[in-house]
């Protein structure tokens, strides 16, 4: 393989003035835009108005998907680009004037209007006939196409992917007309080439099943197998509500990575590799402060002034200075220092050593692994390197110990690189190879952990709790993504309701304890556990204390409330609850706020608006 020095990276020699903006490849779209695009396009011909055997009619289904997706656009990503198209209609309103095509709403960021009128098409509240109406099956698909390219092309926000929605249940349009078939053929192909994916959702028609092979195999990117039993899950066709949702929400988010950068083998040998986030923690978004007096609400423009306090003249930026204590004295520092301080070098990936698998211990993970996977279009040759050494790693029993600088202006840590070996079962690939990049601990940052006690239950209490867990063990085993926040549930579904004009705001919270079925599998074996700890003999420095084992969420709240704090006090929540009834506590330091907020029993970590608005719902539910 050749040097680093010879290896050229494709990005350096290429100038952005001479790509075609509608052809993004992937490098592309992380390096120009995260914004993504879809464009819905329902079937509307009259198999598709037609109940399936479920009962539900296939057009009103792929309706919901789309309303389902624009909510959560709102939610996730609200610049994030929707449109939506029927073809197969009676009616035509398009830029190109062709016939049965409708579009019913423009490539736009979602908003509440849209969603209203989705969901009154979904509630049949629009009359459809009236309104769109079916033309009996006479359309051009690469009409449809057409437009499609068109709504991409003329769009003025720059768009990092462009995918297109497909619902139907017809899988051999055109069957009588070749010249039509081949065109549509053409078209679609034509859209990929400008860089538009079409994802297929195709629905059953009552007792007949979808077939890809007739048609949309020649239109597809990914391949479809003759013998359609071979299919994986995804793939299987259905009219379900439920089951389509499910498609639709998989596709929904498009896997962008998270970084692009070189991995430093050695001196001379670097190649290029993407890593990617497999977990993400999903919060509610920062309250924004609008104003509501004038002729339409605008959000309020925040603009911070720096004042001297001696002077009292504004301050610019050259007049800032940063400082650490240290020896009591404050040593300054200028912006650039402080910046240099937090890294080793720019961004990049760079091998340390080996260690052998079973150095690795469960305590030295820190947080959630990141992915890692070969990036060919940075540096030719970075695949079959990549390959070699997660071969050798695994077939040697051993991890790659490298430093890890993100990003530009991000602190450098060590990480732990552990290969993965593909995976293939029945439906195909279950595992992709990779590594898996986990972040370690520096050395500070293990500490022994003090023993509090060595009292040793007796086994009479072992077996009774080992009774209690045998009854109430999940045979299925737990699935995080089971369970939904219903924080967060409850607080987009009140901003929905109150955005949409809705009264039901209840959720479905999954977390709140079967307390019935607990006492139906293990009430008596739960009784049995108290009578033995009732009769337990503990040792003289081991004592109960209702304080701090708490019986119920009630005591624990207590138990915190109760909690003394860093300082402050009574006097203290007395000056919060003033600023709070004042609707002042965004006059409160930084500092106030988090002394409180750990007076309480709560954490005292976030943003200035994070800490306001963990306070204001501290003393909202008291």
């Amino acid at each position: 393989m050749s040097a680093s020095s010879s290896w050229r990276s494709r990005n350096e020699d290429e100038g952005d003035e001479d790509l075609d903006d509608n052809i993004l490849t992937d490098a592309q779209e992380t390096q120009w835009s995260s914004r993504d695009s879809i464009l819905f396009v329902i079937d509307c011909s009259p198999a598709m108005l037609q109940p399936d055997e479920e009962g539900d009619i296939p057009f009103y289904t792929a309706i919901k998907c789309a309303k389902q997706v624009q909510l959560n656009k709102i939610i996730s990503s609200d610049s994030d680009l929707i449109g939506v198209v029927l073809y197969g209609t009676r009616q035509a309103k398009n830029a190109n004037n062709f016939a049965h095509i409708y579009v019913l709403q423009d490539l736009d960021v979602p908003d509440v209007g849209k969603i209203q009128q989705l969901e009154a098409i979904e509630e049949q509240r629009t009359n459809f006939d009236e309104e769109f109406g079916t033309s009996n099956g006479d359309y051009t698909l690469g009409e449809m196409f057409w437009t499609a390219t068109n709504m991409f092309g003329g769009s003025a926000q720059r768009i990092g992917s462009k995918r297109l929605f497909l619902f139907t249940n017809e899988d051999d349009p055109h069957s009588n007309d070749i010249s039509l078939r081949s065109a549509s053929k053409v078209r679609a192909k034509d859209l990929q080439e400008f860089g538009i994916k079409i994802e297929l959702f195709d629905m059953d028609k009552p007792m007949q099943k979808f077939l890809r092979t007739n048609f949309y195999k020649d239109i597809l990117l990914d391949s479809v197998d003759d013998d359609e039993e071979s299919q994986s899950q995804e793939e299987q066709t259905t009219a379900k509500l439920g089951e389509l949702l499910q498609r639709v929400r998989r596709k929904e988010v498009k896997k962008r990575s998270l970084f692009n950068i070189p991995f430093k083998l050695s001196a001379n040998l670097e190649i290029g590799v993407k890593g990617y986030n497999l977990v993400s923690t999903q919060a509610k978004g920062l309250h924004r402060n609008v104003y509501t007096l004038g002729e339409a609400v605008r959000e309020v423009e925040t603009v911070t002034s720096w004042i001297c306090a001696d002077t009292t003249q504004y301050l610019t930026a050259a007049d800032l200075k940063h400082y650490w204590e240290f020896g009591g004295q404050k040593v300054i520092f200028e912006k650039d220092e402080v910046v240099s301080m937090k890294t080793f070098g720019p961004p990049a990936l760079a091998l340390i050593g080996f260690k052998p698998k079973t150095a690795m211990k469960m305590y030295y993970n820190l947080s959630h692994s990141m992915f890692l996977y070969p990036d060919e279009l940075s540096y030719e040759g970075s695949t079959r390197a990549f390959s070699s050494l997660l071969i050798a790693m695994h077939e040697m029993e051993k991890v790659a110990i490298c430093s890890f600088t993100q990003r530009t202006n991000y602190s450098t840590r060590l990480v732990a690189l552990i290969p993965q070996m593909e995976v293939v079962g029945a439906n195909g690939q279950e595992v992709p190879p990779g590594m898996q990049l986990v972040p370690l601990p520096w050395g500070d940052d293990i500490r022994p952990l003090p023993i509090l006690t060595e009292y040793a239950p007796s086994d009479e209490l072992i077996n009774a709790g080992k009774a209690i867990i045998s009854k109430l063990n999940m045979k299925r085993g737990f699935h995080p993504d089971n369970y939904e926040n219903p924080t967060l549930q409850k607080h987009y579904k009140v901003l929905q309701a109150t955005a949409l004009n809705q009264t039901d705001m209840d959720i479905d919270d999954k977390t709140l304890p079967k307390t019935q079925q607990i006492y139906d599998r293990a009430g008596a074996y739960i009784q049995h556990f108290r009578d033995v700890a009732a009769t337990a003999e503990l040792p003289e420095d081991v004592t109960p204390s209702v304080e701090y084992v708490p019986s119920d969420q009630s005591s624990v709240a207590a138990a915190k409330r109760a909690r003394p704090g860093p300082s402050g006090g009574v006097a203290l929540q007395q000056e919060m609850r003033e600023k709070y009834d004042n609707d002042q506590l965004n006059k409160a330091t930084v500092a106030t706020l988090k002394d409180f907020l750990q007076s309480v029993g709560e954490a005292g970590a976030g943003r200035k608006a994070e800490l306001v608005e963990k306070v204001q719902q501290y003393f909202a539910n008291k």
